[in-house]
């Protein structure tokens, strides 16, 4: 009976090591060996009993040190070939266009509800505007409106550059209006198309690049305003801050040909679906596990993402 326990126990042992990770199989080989060669020698050499029998149990440790080993190599090659399997099955899925990134591992071990299937239409542009509000503000992508901050500078006699697409280090737009030295950026803009306040945090980043760039004022463009921290900070900081009702004041103080201009560029083509931040491309709208974003159309090329506003059909950037 004792040996038919015995012989349950090693079956189960080895039934789990067949069944788990393989380097839980690795790490029972390495123990029996350690085992075998280490530990039996070792408190068996004391005993003139046992020490005959040192032998024997050191072949039988090492005999279940190969036995694990074996199972480890094999789990190993089993484990890594699902793996792959999974991964190339996991870049076939995005071609569709109905799942995204946080949404993969969940579709490849479980069926996604049919809402999350259908895939959303972009939300169609308004119609085109015939004058400046607050509302047209709002609805601008946030690449068209860095690039109407920048015609805005323009059209007031100052240089104006914007930065190119991706990581902008803090600058979307640098004015120059040093005589002496044209190549000099004297003033940095940051734009936020957001749809809620900018907080403090972005002001910091952008004292922060003052300092790096060595230039001694800034701008804050941002359609819906700022936290009272972020006023405060940027008081003491040499940053001014411009807000959607600002903006929109100074744009209905240009001449009428200008600022009708300004709106015409703002407005033209599809000037609410946002652009990649990373590429360039347009987005799309996209159904994820969490509701719907926008997503690069493309997908899987480039894998940028922006939440879609709440109350209007421009994105945060």
């Amino acid at each position: 009976m004792a040996r038919r326990r015995n012989r349950k126990r090693e079956q189960g042992l080895f039934e789990i090591a067949t069944r788990s990770d393989w380097k839980l199989s690795a790490g029972i080989a390495a123990a029996c060996l350690f085992i075998g060669l280490v530990l039996i020698p070792v408190f068996f050499a004391g005993n003139p009993l046992l020490a005959p029998m040192a032998g024997i149990f050191s072949t039988l440790a090492v005999f279940f040190a190969l036995g694990f080993a074996g199972i480890a190599l094999i789990r190993y090659f089993k484990q890594a070939s699902a793996g792959s399997a999974a991964r190339a099955d996991g870049r076939k899925r995005p071609a569709a266009g109905n799942s995204n990134q946080f949404a993969e591992a969940v579709t490849m071990i479980a069926p996604v509800p049919q809402a999350a299937k259908t895939k959303p239409e972009n939300p169609p542009p308004p119609p085109r505007p015939q004058e400046w509000s607050l509302d047209v503000l709002d609805s601008i992508e946030w690449k068209r409106f860095e690039d109407l901050c920048c015609a805005f500078y323009r059209e007031k006699g100052i240089r104006a550059q914007t930065t190119r697409l991706g990581a902008d280090g803090g600058i979307d737009i640098h004015l120059f209006q040093d005589e002496a030295d044209p190549a000099r950026a004297t003033s940095i803009v940051q734009c936020k198309a957001w749809s809620k306040p900018v907080g403090v945090r972005e002001m910091r980043e952008l004292r922060g690049v003052m300092a790096h760039e060595k230039v001694d004022k800034a701008f804050f463009m941002a359609p819906n305003g700022y936290t009272d921290e972020a006023r405060a900070f940027a008081t003491e900081n040499r940053i001014t801050l411009l807000d959607g009702k600002l903006f929109l004041a100074m744009l209905q103080r240009l001449p009428e040909e200008t600022s009708k201009r300004l709106l015409d560029f703002a407005t033209e083509g599809d000037w609410t679906t946002p652009t990649c931040p990373s590429c360039g491309d347009r987005m799309t709208a996209r159904q994820g596990k969490w509701g719907p974003f926008w997503g690069c159309v493309s997908y899987p090329k480039c894998h940028a993402k922006l939440g879609m506003r709440t109350k209007s059909a421009a994105p945060r950037a």
